[in-house]
């Protein structure tokens, strides 16, 4: 007999499966690993009803009887009072690791606080501490940490000790085990044992299994308990393996306490160790930020550490791979965490590329898309923008440029809003990398090339840039002109209709000429900017006429609140070395 695939019915509609999966695949790798099979290429693969787990290389039942006894998963020292296992010389050592952090965090913290380093020493002086530490990413800072941080809690704590130790302490018997685990998920009938298990049927920890906690586990209240559910060793053992290589968990900050956010990556029809890479190089620089700006970085960052560990791809959309993450929020009640929210979130469906190119074009896109959103203060009415930036992520393709729309519209006037405030981290969209995108969010149906490209529309973007952003950026003793406030808005609501759209686009442009005609009079026939030529404006007329209203109006948001790359932006040197606030709880 040989075992080569293996079936994870789904049940739950959450992740909880999903980290069954993970956990037994990193299994059937150990294995193999261990009889010395060379070539070996585990895939997990998204049947719909079931994930299913296959291996290329065949396992016998002779590979399972000559395994020596290993670890299903890594050991965690929860404190210095916990006493480590006879003969476990490889863990998780949690004070530890806990202390390198601190170190890093009080290193980061004397550099703020530091009165002989101006801004810009600071900033380098945290970008270099940052660079150390991720150094030390995978060698004395574990990957995993986020995650066995929060199995090491008062609940979750007894329960691994528990599935730990059913391995441990029956070391003799450990090719049963095994081949037990392997039965389960094969469908093959196996011998019953003749001896029992420190518990066979451990309690479902929340953690790992988000819809079974208290009050979450039942349709409806049929009696006075709120206890979890019990499981069974084997699926919880998978789950605390698949969590340890597979999960993030992260802090957001609400009010003045901290709420916990759990992603789990779903892959499809791709193999154990791409998924790993994948996740390793998108842990490095996680931060702890509001719920809805973390959500949205994480597609992004997650996209963009795929394109880079994917260089070429012929697959389509990157979705067909990379499906999203189940998300989980947990809310802080101080004792204990309690499940508000379970979802999943999608990666874009609009990414595809073939090349290297193709690719370094997305990471240039989602880079910068980073940045902006980077920049937005969760606060109020702003969330308004951000959720519709996190529909236009999860949406198909035509509707997810609606959602873009939205949020080109409320993102002018928050800049106009925030710049006229000197809040200048937060980030117009560049000129450049607005026509890489829309080039690459183009279709038959809506010609957005064709648009962007028109002379018209180049001109009247530019006229409303200049009447408003650029002069924001410009020192006030340098500005020729008065800052058309309240652009933004107007634009918005003249883009109902194109009669409005065109009456309100004419009225501007004469505006914008006559003051610059002014200008010119005074200065000997020169101005700092052009007029809009009558055939650029009939011009743009018609590409109105052609087109979505709104669509022009919200492509006119976009453009017209950017920047060339040749245009100055003050103050917007990258600093991504912001140091994580994780021991709050």
């Amino acid at each position: 007999m040989e075992y080569r695939e293996f079936k994870i019915l789904k049940k739950s509609g959450t992740y909880s499966e999903l980290l069954e999966t993970y956990g037994l695949a990193n299994l059937i790798d150990e294995i193999l690993l261990r009889n010395n099979v060379v070539g070996q290429k585990i895939t997990i693969d998204d049947n719909g009803f079931y994930y299913s787990v296959k291996s290329n290389k065949e396992i016998t039942y002779e590979m399972i009887d000559g395994l020596q006894y290993f670890p299903i998963f890594k050991f965690i020292v929860k404190d210095e009072k916990t006493v480590i296992p006879e003969g476990i010389i490889d863990f998780f050592d949690y004070p530890n690791q806990k202390k390198i952090l601190d170190e890093f965090k009080e290193r980061f913290n004397a550099i703020e606080k530091n009165k002989q380093l101006n801004a810009e020493q600071k900033k380098q002086a945290r970008r270099d501490l940052n660079a150390e530490r991720l150094s030390e990413f995978g060698k004395k800072i574990d990957p995993e940490f986020d995650v066995y941080r929060e199995m090491r809690g008062n609940n979750p704590y007894p329960s691994f000790n528990k599935m730990f130790n059913n391995f441990h302490q029956n070391q003799s018997n450990f090719s049963i085990l095994i081949n037990e685990i392997l039965s389960e998920y094969s469908q093959m009938k196996v011998s019953v044992r003749d001896f029992n298990l420190v518990d066979e049927k451990p309690t479902a920890q929340q953690l790992y299994n988000p819809n079974q906690g208290k009050g979450l586990n039942k349709n409806k209240a049929n009696n006075a308990s709120m206890g979890n559910l019990n499981s069974n060793w084997i699926a919880e053992s998978m789950k605390i393996s698949g969590a340890l290589s597979m999960m993030v968990c992260q802090y957001v900050k609400v009010g003045s306490g901290y709420d916990l956010k759990i992603y789990v990556p779903e892959f499809n029809q791709t193999t154990l160790s791409h998924s790993k890479d994948v996740l390793k190089e998108f842990k490095r620089n996680l931060k702890s930020v509001s719920p809805i700006k973390l959500d949205i970085i994480n597609i992004l960052n997650i996209s963009i550490k795929f394109i880079e560990k994917t260089p070429e791809y012929n697959r389509g959309k990157i979705k067909n791979t990379i499906r999203g993450f189940h998300s989980v929020y947990q809310k802080d009640l101080g004792q204990n965490k309690a499940v508000a929210n379970i979802a999943f979130i999608n990666t874009p469906d609009f990414i595809a590329y073939t090349t290297k190119e193709e690719g370094k074009t997305w990471i240039d896109i989602l880079q910068e898309q980073k940045k902006i959103i980077s920049g937005i203060e969760e606060l109020g009415d702003t969330i308004q923008g951000l959720q519709a930036y996190r529909n236009f992520l999860g949406s198909m393709t035509n509707a997810a440029l609606e959602n873009f729309n939205k949020f080109s519209f409320w993102y002018s006037g928050y800049l106009t809003q925030a710049l006229s405030k000197e809040k200048y981290f937060v980030r117009p969209f560049n000129v450049e990398t607005l026509n890489k995108f829309y080039i690459n969010m183009d279709t038959q149906e809506l010609n957005l090339k064709e648009i962007i490209s028109n002379e018209g529309f180049q001109a009247v973007a530019k006229a409303i840039r200049k009447s408003t952003i650029s002069l924001q950026y410009t020192p006030k003793d340098q500005r020729q002109f008065e800052i058309r406030y309240g652009l933004a808005q107007q634009l918005q609501n003249k883009s109902k209709s194109k009669a409005d759209l065109v009456t309100f686009i004419g009225e501007f442009v004469g505006t914008y000429n006559s003051e610059t005609g002014r200008y010119a009079e005074k200065n000997n026939g020169k101005a700092p900017r052009a007029t809009v030529k009558d055939a650029e404006l009939m011009s743009f007329y018609q590409i109105v006429d052609e087109n979505s209203s709104r669509l022009i109006g919200a492509l006119l948001a976009s453009y017209g609140f950017a920047l060339t790359a040749k245009e100055n932006v003050p103050n917007q040197s990258d600093d991504d070395s912001e140091f994580d606030n994780e021991e709050n709880q």
